[in-house]
Order: C-alpha cells, then structure tokens, then sequence
C-alpha cells in the first residue's frame, strides 16, 4: 500500500489534533494554559468529608492451611525409578449389579457358551448330527452339564455360608443345609434322612 503526500499530511494532522484535544480533557499538568476543573464544594468541605470518611483498608490475604488429604505425594515423595504416582481418588458410586450368566446371555446363547466350554472340538464335529428318536444334540447335552455345574456351584456355596454361620448359630446353620438339600438335592437320600 502506498502513502500519497496529500493522505499522509491529513493523517499527520487528524493525528495532531486528536492528541490534543485528549491532553485539553484530561487536565495534563504539561499543558499550562488547560483550564482546572471546578468542584462543587469548596476545598474545606472537600477536606472536612475526606478526613469523616473511614480510610480504606483492605483484607488481608488469608493463607490456606496445608490439609493431609491434599498433599501431592508426587512432589514429596519422588520415586527414583521412574515411576509415575498419581494422586488418590475415591469413587463414591452405586456398585454395578452383578449378572449371572443366565441373565446376559439368550437360551440359545447360553448353549452356545456350554457347547464351547464342555465340549471338545473333536467331540462336536462327531456329534455334529443327531437322530431326534434315540439321543440327545450336542446343544442338549453340554447345556445339561452346564446345569449340573451351575447346580453343584451353588450347593458348594450355600455349604460354605452354613459352615459360616454354623460359627455363630449351629440351628440356623441346620436349616440352611436343609434347604441346601430340599432345593437341589436330587431323589430320596438315605444318609441325609438318617441324620434327622
């Protein structure tokens, strides 16, 4: 961009004028011949309301005390091996549900899973058609062994929360193993009634 003679000379003076009008407002005490500015009330008013009026003193700065819980073991404690230490979190949340197999997966999902985990690879390319008549698939029998895994997980647990609570209350612990044995116990067992 090139500067004419004539633009520059404008710019120069619009320049010149605008400093001068600023200095003539702001009273600059460079500039004698600007006229001072006129209270409305005489300078001994002006004083007597200056020394009523409370000095002003502002707050001081209050210093935060170090907390235990806020300290930043990282600059403390440095490691010497390089290892990075984060600061510490507590996570104040509801616990997720926990879900058994049964409630994620479908049914034919589920036999899926039993086929994968009970049965051989080699064991499901033999059994890979049946006769509907005379046997059970492949499906059928790993989800029945799946079943009785399940069923003996459980017997195992209600025992140990009867072992438990035998500790405390032996009658209690009774009747857990009594219901143990009515729910998955399976046809009539001798040595379970003769105990009674």
């Amino acid at each position: 961009m090139t500067i004419r003679a004539p633009h520059l000379l404008a710019t120069l003076v619009v320049f010149c004028l605008g400093s001068a009008l600023i200095a003539q407002e702001s009273g600059d005490p460079q500039d004698e011949s600007a006229p001072k500015r006129h209270r409305a009330v005489s300078s001994g008013v002006a004083a007597a309301l200056a020394a009523g009026r409370p000095k002003y003193d502002p707050p001081k700065p209050v210093e935060k005390k170090p907390e235990e819980d806020g300290v930043d073991m990282r600059e403390i404690d440095k490691p010497r091996n390089q290892i990075i230490r984060l600061p510490e979190y507590v996570v104040r949340e509801a616990k997720p549900p926990v879900f058994r197999e049964r409630d994620i997966y479908s049914t034919a999902g589920l036999a899926e899973l039993a086929k994968k985990r009970y049965l051989s690879q080699a064991v499901q390319a033999l059994n890979r058609y049946t006769i509907p008549l005379f046997g059970m698939s492949a499906e059928a029998y790993a989800l029945m062994l799946y079943q009785e895994d399940e069923r003996l997980k459980n017997i195992s647990d209600l025992n140990q929360s009867a072992d438990d609570i035998s500790l405390v209350n032996p009658a209690n612990a009774k009747e857990v193993r009594r219901a143990t044995q009515d729910t998955y116990g399976r046809g009539f067992d001798y040595t379970y009634r003769k105990k009674d």
